[in-house]
């Protein structure tokens, strides 16, 4: 990402932003996965393996940092969660799986809510310094 053309309050609120959706990866990138993950296996099954799947990115989350990859979920994040929930949920309503239906349709909301929180500072600091904002010697 190219980020000469920012101002210094955007590159920040853009670092605090990639942070806090690292430090929940997991659980944010759920939200456009989990409704489709729903018609294939029981709702309770997929939110236990998201939870699972986040406990473990606890042991990762701070010693591995992705401009990249942050950058492209944030974007498959922000298009795909919705029409995946409202589908995923239409389509379970009309088989018959209303539960399902409404955990698929409310989803992107409790996605989002459902991660385990860690040092959003430490990962801003990560970022910041992995594009170049601060120096590579810099601390918290």
């Amino acid at each position: 990402m190219n980020f000469e053309s920012y101002t210094e309050d955007e590159i920040k609120r853009w670092l605090w932003l990639r942070a806090v959706e690292w430090a929940a990866l997991p659980a944010f990138i759920s939200q456009p996965v989990a409704p489709i993950l729903f018609i294939f296996y029981p709702w309770y099954f997929v939110v236990l393996t998201i939870s699972a799947i986040g406990a473990l990115w606890c042991f990762v989350r701070y010693s591995f940092v992705s401009v990249s990859f942050a950058s492209i979920a944030c974007i498959a994040v922000a298009w795909l969660k919705w029409p995946a929930s409202i589908g995923s949920s239409i389509y379970l309503f009309f088989h018959h799986q209303p539960v399902p239906a409404v955990v698929a349709l409310i989803w992107p909301i409790v996605g989002g809510l459902v991660g385990i929180p860690g040092k959003v500072g430490t990962i801003e600091v990560a970022f910041a310094k992995s594009i170049g904002f601060v120096s590579p010697d810099a601390e918290l």
